[in-house]
């Protein structure tokens, strides 16, 4: 099946179109809200990994692993097979 050539500008067009219909479902202040969490959620993430990262180059050991991480983390393959999310435990099989 052939795919059929789109023009570049109205893809754009189209993306101009959802966000401008997202800005008047929403608000400008929803919106605005909206792009404020998500920034503070991203610092969130890059400052948290910041640290865990440090902590691990130190030696530091995590202390909230869940029963997944810690069945992985002591080599208990079979525990971590009831305890890790199907697609977790096969990249853990084959690590």
């Amino acid at each position: 099946m052939k795919l059929p050539n789109i023009n570049p500008a109205y893809v754009i067009g189209g993306g101009v179109l959802l966000a401008m219909g997202y800005v008047w479902m929403r608000g400008a202040k929803g919106v605005a809200t909206d792009i404020g969490g998500a920034v503070v959620d991203v610092a969130d993430g890059v400052l948290s990994g910041a640290v865990t990262g440090v902590g691990s180059v130190v030696g530091v050991p995590q202390t909230n692993l869940t029963k997944c991480q810690k069945a992985m983390a002591e080599g208990r393959t079979w525990d971590a097979s009831f305890d890790c999310p199907a697609s977790t435990w096969i990249k853990y099989l084959w690590d």
